[in-house]
């Protein structure tokens, strides 16, 4: 996962959370199919603990050049929950060339339809989470300073 640009870092701020997980983590319950289907990856990436809104993990793993997917596993009760689908709607998985966030905010950026790799050439999707499920809350269109 790339840096967090600075000026989406004032924006975790907004979002921040209180509580925090110290312990060990709940194994990841798999229940559907897509789960089945990254359980691996799913299950160590739960073991490394929480990384996002205080006690849950947001587990990541590769789909292809600069593509992830990803899910939420709470570190308390090992539930899984799917991130939002912005190029799959209907599907229970997403795809997103780039994630921000961070362990002490429950704001989730997304960033889709890159050109070059570059955080500031793709469409930014804002998502706030509210342990269950996210809500879009802003969407800002590609912007490239070039002109391309």
């Amino acid at each position: 996962m790339p840096a967090t640009p600075k000026p989406l870092a004032a924006r975790f701020a907004e979002f921040t959370v209180h509580e925090t997980f110290h312990g060990k983590p709940a194994p990841a319950v798999i229940t559907r199919a897509e789960e089945r289907r990254y359980r691996t990856v799913l299950r160590e990436g739960a073991g490394e603990g929480p990384n996002f809104a205080g006690h849950f993990t947001i587990v990541q793993w590769g789909c292809g050049t600069n593509c992830w997917q990803a899910a939420v596993v709470d570190a308390k009760t090992g539930n899984i929950y799917p991130l939002p689908s912005i190029r799959h709607p209907g599907m229970d998985y997403f795809e997103s060339d780039w994630l921000h966030f961070r362990r002490d905010s429950r704001l989730l950026i997304m960033c889709t339809n890159c050109r070059e790799w570059l955080i500031w050439n793709c469409d930014q999707h804002y998502f706030v989470w509210n342990g269950m499920d996210f809500e879009e809350i802003q969407r800002e269109p590609r912007h490239d300073p070039h002109g391309h």
